[in-house]
């Protein structure tokens, strides 16, 4: 099974009215990579409240990108940018990071506690911890992995520390008593079979030798290795040729939702039991997943040796991580807090922001990226300019 950011088949953020530099420029300058290795070692002990101590940050007005919003494809951008020494800016206007997947605390009164009001590393039993982001994951702690998020975090050398566990449980209407047992194909067929009848099991066994031929292709792609134009023929057609063609024989497939209907699938408890899986990866029924996921996910389950991966600490460390990939670089910083009010457009290209409270201007020499969604992007872009 793959995490709910595994779900997406891209991490970054929207490109907003401007261009990103192709992924073959995502790598460190050479010089900075010993530098970068030695001094900022993950430390899971380090909350997102305490990333912004870097004596590198910068209240300048003016940088190279600014990125709108510190969701996981945000902030992904802006590590990815910032490795390549370019100035950096993340807007968030929440007074935490993370978009969908942030953490929250809560004390005994039902007050929201910020994590900046904590210090590194303290722990408190007087608070509750919540997470908003998704808590299924998979392919992440190994170092070969197809998780597009764990290439980020290789390349930007910052990373959580991570908890694997072989073991998994669930309790449904259908099992209240609940059930337990370790993760692989043949598991899973002995839930099926006790609790779905022989018609889950054939059901399944129909399905996943639809899906498992489309996985090849998925799987064996890296996704900083895709691009927008021809240049995809020298990173992935020539480095990754049966792949390559395996992704062009099921292109058309990949983008089209999950029927479940339209696969043959009769039995209720294995529809259900996809259903809660879809859920747990992107918070969607099956039935609004994309194929090429449900592909993905149904592969994992043959994967030998396969293990589940959580963060030490919480799903906040995904983005702590992230966030240091980006505070740590000369230049770049992170501010919360911070809503924006408009993207500054002159001569058809984006070329700042404004900020909604103090009316601030920031300048962009390269790119304004907008991490927000399509709705309210396009509520930054003054009437008339949009193209």
């Amino acid at each position: 099974m793959n995490s709910q950011l595994n779900c997406l088949s891209r991490v970054f953020a929207l490109a907003v009215l401007c261009s990103i530099p192709s992924a073959l420029a995502f790598s460190p300058p050479a010089s900075q990579i010993s530098t970068i290795a030695s001094s900022h070692r993950c430390n899971t002990n380090t909350r997102t409240s305490s990333i912004f101590s870097s004596t590198w940050s910068t209240a300048t007005d003016e940088v190279d990108c600014i990125v709108i919003g510190s969701g996981i494809g945000g902030l992904s951008c802006a590590a990815l940018l910032a490795a390549t020494g370019r100035k950096v800016k993340v807007l968030e206007k929440h007074y935490e990071l993370g978009g969908c997947a942030h953490e929250f605390y809560m004390d005994m009164e039902g007050r929201t506690v910020p994590s900046s009001a904590l210090k590194s590393g303290e722990k408190r039993n007087d608070l509750f911890h919540f997470e908003a982001g998704p808590s299924l994951y998979s392919g992440l702690s190994q170092d070969r992995s197809p998780n597009p998020l764990k290439h980020i975090y290789q390349m930007i050398e910052e990373e959580p520390e991570w908890i694997t566990y072989d073991e998994w449980g669930a309790f449904l209407p259908e099992a209240p008593e609940g059930y337990q047992l370790s993760i692989g194909a043949e598991n899973f067929e002995k839930i099926l079979l006790q609790y779905g009848g022989q018609s889950a099991v054939d059901d399944w066994n129909m399905l996943a030798s639809s899906l498992r031929p489309m996985a090849g292709g998925i799987k064996g792609i890296p996704h900083a290795a895709i691009r927008g134009d021809l240049g995809i023929l020298l990173t992935v057609a020539l480095k990754f040729p049966l792949s390559f063609l395996n992704v062009l024989k099921y292109a058309a497939e990949f983008s089209k939702p999950f029927d479940l209907d339209k696969l043959g699938l009769k039995n209720e408890f294995l529809k259900n039991y996809l259903d809660m899986l879809a859920f747990l990866l992107q918070g969607l029924p099956a039935d609004q997943t994309l194929t090429v996921v449900m592909a993905y996910m149904v592969e994992d389950f043959f994967r030998e040796n396969a293990v589940m991966d959580f963060p030490k600490g919480g799903s906040g460390e995904l983005i702590g991580a992230l966030a240091r990939g980006v505070t740590k670089r000369k230049g770049c910083d992170i501010e919360l807090s911070t809503a924006v009010e408009e993207i500054i457009v002159e001569n058809g290209r984006a070329v700042g922001v404004k900020l909604a409270k103090s009316g601030r201007k920031i300048r962009a020499k390269e790119a304004v990226i907008s991490n927000a969604d399509l709705y309210n992007t396009y509520k930054f872009v003054p009437e008339g300019i949009h193209q």
